[in-house]
């Protein structure tokens, strides 16, 4: 029996003059804000506009003008309310900047903001040891989301979050849970809970099913707990999210989504 070769060579032909497969365009943080303090000039970028939950921050500091190799860059959000005022739970930058020449930090609103109740948010900016300048950015827009939960344990409030470092989409997609709780009464300054369990288990509700291959998130060095969950297919999309500690059962949250 003769063979054909005919059909595969045209194959070839038609997939080789075919479109190229392009690389996903690279997405760079825009400026949100501009704020200086004598030499010191900070400018504020993010992603998108900032939320309650987790917002991925950046930095460029200069001095005269030029930028600056290292500075410890400290970030105070407060929360100015009518008769008091309170922080929300930050992971500061490192002090070398990237390649970009910018500096990468976390803040997690816990409570959008309004005309009467303003997020502000002010940096030390530390150039040399024992000295730094506070730079002012004044009231910022935080909208509200449903990225947010609260957990009580033994009386006291544990802030969970739940965020994706990247747009989420079909496929493994790396998410970041955080857990803090306030250091006192006055809610100033947070410090990471650190004994927690986590688990995801990913469902899409209008189809009956789930996905398989997610990592449940583990506590890294800076306190927050890193891994990544599957969606299968685009639609609609509620990650449960498992806690517990010392073997014992917390509690279950859901956070929602659509692709």
């Amino acid at each position: 029996m003769k063979l054909s070769f005919v059909p595969v060579l045209l194959s070839l032909v038609l997939l080789a003059c075919g479109p190229a497969q392009t690389a996903p365009p690279v997405v760079k943080p825009t400026q949100l804000a501009v704020a200086s303090a004598g030499a010191v000039s900070v400018e504020l970028l993010t992603f998108s506009p900032l939320v309650v939950g987790q917002n991925r921050v950046f930095y460029r500091v200069t001095r005269d003008g030029a930028p600056v190799a290292h500075a410890e860059v400290v970030q105070r959000p407060v929360m100015q309310m009518t008769s008091m005022k309170h922080g929300c739970p930050v992971r500061n930058p490192d002090p070398a900047p990237d390649a970009d020449g910018l500096q990468e930090g976390l803040i997690i609103f816990t409570m959008p903001g309004s005309e009467l109740e303003q997020w502000t948010l002010g940096v030390d900016v530390g150039l040399e040891p024992g000295v730094s300048e506070r730079v002012n950015f004044g009231p910022l827009s935080v909208g509200d989301s449903l990225m947010k939960k609260v957990l009580t344990r033994e009386g006291k409030k544990i802030v969970l979050t739940l965020g994706y470092p990247d747009a989420p989409h079909v496929g493994s997609n790396p998410v970041v849970v955080s857990a803090h709780q306030a250091k006192d009464a006055m809610m100033m300054e947070f410090v990471t809970v650190d004994d927690l369990v986590f688990t995801l288990t990913p469902e899409m509700p209008s189809m009956g099913h789930g996905a398989a291959g997610s990592v449940n998130p583990e506590r890294g060095e800076d306190g927050l707990y890193r891994g990544s969950v599957v969606f299968s297919m685009a639609g609609d999309w509620v990650v449960h999210l498992g806690v517990a500690a010392n073997d014992a059962v917390l509690g279950t949250f859901d956070f929602s989504l659509d692709l």
